[in-house]
């Protein structure tokens, strides 16, 4: 089943297809030219060249600064950073300061509730078929206790911020390769993994986790 989001705040011109995902009951949704070419590019610039980029940590309190603007790196063999925007877990810390960077992203998903939002950067790397490693994005003990939903109501959404040869893959063997202004949406409780890239600089990319809204409603 689509994942309900707010249609209105994407590109009048997106291309959409839905990928089955082999062996399941699940699918994936695929947006290709997801935001308007002007939005995209306003976005992408402040990420690249405004956005603070930390080593990859899972806690602010750990994340140990690591250089801005990004294309100041000198940095291979698949080092990753990132920009944890929201965490649940963290809300007390509320949204990063940098959140009206990807305020056009996040009204496509318009969600019940978020879990998490980041952005990962990945330094290039000589080796092929390097993995991220198998995962699914949110993982816990409240798994559906207390009120709280399921994991498995939750989805994932990338937005791929540039063109390169790494992809997402996921274990259904479904394979979404990294093209720029396109969002993939798919069900949390699918293990997936990055393969990351060899040909260019820097992989970029918006994580979201988010719980939808069974219909869309207008807020």
């Amino acid at each position: 089943m689509t994942t309900v989001i707010n249609k209105k705040a994407l590109n009048s011109n997106h291309i959409y297809k839905k990928i089955k995902l082999k062996g399941t009951k699940h699918t994936a949704d695929v947006y290709d030219h997801a935001l308007p070419e002007n939005v995209f590019r306003d976005i992408q610039a402040r990420i690249f060249n405004q956005l603070p980029w930390f080593l990859e940590s899972g806690d602010r309190s750990k994340q140990s600064y690591a250089a801005s603007p990004l294309n100041n790196y000198k940095i291979t063999d698949h080092t990753q950073f990132n920009h944890l925007f929201y965490h649940v877990n963290e809300r007390a810390h509320g949204w990063s300061q940098y959140t009206n960077f990807i305020e056009p992203v996040l009204n496509i998903l318009s969600p019940r509730a978020w879990f998490r939002c980041k952005a990962n950067y990945v330094a290039r790397g000589d080796k092929k078929g390097i993995s991220r490693g198998w995962h699914h994005d949110a993982t816990g003990s409240m798994n559906g206790e207390n009120g709280n939903p399921a994991w498995n109501e939750f989805k994932i959404a990338v937005l791929y911020l540039n063109t390169n040869n790494g992809y997402t893959i996921m274990e259904t063997d479904n394979k979404v390769e990294s093209i720029e202004n396109r969002l993939v949406i798919f069900p949390n409780d699918v293990l997936h993994t990055a393969i990351l890239q060899t040909d260019v600089p820097h992989r970029i990319v918006l994580n979201m986790v988010f719980l939808p809204y069974k219909e869309y409603k207008k807020k």
